[in-house]
């Protein structure tokens, strides 16, 4: 579900080179429908009326959502979000975004998860792949070599997150949370079947991405994105005969 986030306080503390800031009282919550067929792994697509808004997601809710029978699948949706404005200090593109979750308290979570120096939006969507609870639970006994575990979270990030949220925890550690909210790795099955849906985007018939999709990966087995997977699609299209 997507929702309005007002935001506690203005520009978040951030590494030096990279800026995060909330808007207070801007899109916090957003209800429409989710376009099951182009999710990606950590984003979808809400259309809502002749508006179709972009919703980076943890890439847990994107595999749940895109593992639902079509049986199964609800729409509209709501989804309770953060708006923040992405860029760089000092110049360059600043990029409006939108964070989603499908429940208010995992959203209130990952807002004071982010208040942390160094816990940008998109490191945060990524490195929670244990409960909250769970990560809340260590947060208040000060174990940082639980939160070390987590993707993308070294010794220093650790002790900082103790340092600062420790005592502000309490009401997530109660929590009932069994799922995480990310995923440490997609399965060969979810990334085959995403590698599939870009090249239908991209205009192949669903038969021929398919065909696609499986020769390529019978020849490399290691592919871990769909970057991956598209990067070897174009060497090989640029290395068939006719191809310049």
């Amino acid at each position: 579900m997507l929702s309005e986030f007002a935001a506690p306080g203005g520009e978040s503390r951030r590494p030096e080179g990279l800026r995060h800031k909330r808007s207070k009282a801007l899109i916090s919550e957003i209800t429409g429908e989710v376009l099951y067929d182009r999710i990606q792994r950590q984003s979808l697509l809400v259309r809502v009326n002749s508006l179709c808004y972009e919703i980076f997601v943890p890439s847990g809710i994107a595999t749940r959502l895109r593992q639902t029978p079509e049986s199964e699948r609800r729409n509209p949706i709501t989804l309770y979000t953060i708006y923040y404005i992405d860029g760089a200090v000092g110049g360059g593109h600043l990029t409006p975004k939108l964070v989603g979750f499908l429940d208010p308290l995992d959203r209130e979570f990952f807002q004071v998860f982010t208040t942390v120096p160094g816990v940008g939006f998109m490191k945060a969507l990524k490195c929670l792949v244990r409960p909250l609870n769970e990560i809340a639970l260590a947060i208040e006994r000060g174990d940082a070599a639980f939160l070390e575990e987590l993707p993308f979270v070294g010794k220093k990030t650790a002790e900082r997150i103790v340092t600062e949220l420790r005592g502000k925890m309490a009401k997530f550690a109660l929590a009932p949370t069994e799922e995480p909210l990310a995923v440490e790795r997609e399965s060969a099955v979810e990334l085959k079947a995403e590698a599939v849906q870009v090249l239908v985007q991209l205009e192949y018939s669903r038969s021929e991405a398919q065909r696609i999709v499986e020769e390529v990966f019978a020849r490399h087995k290691n592919l871990k994105t769909t970057e991956d997977f598209l990067r070897k699609v174009f060497e090989q299209r640029q290395s068939a005969p006719g191809q310049s």
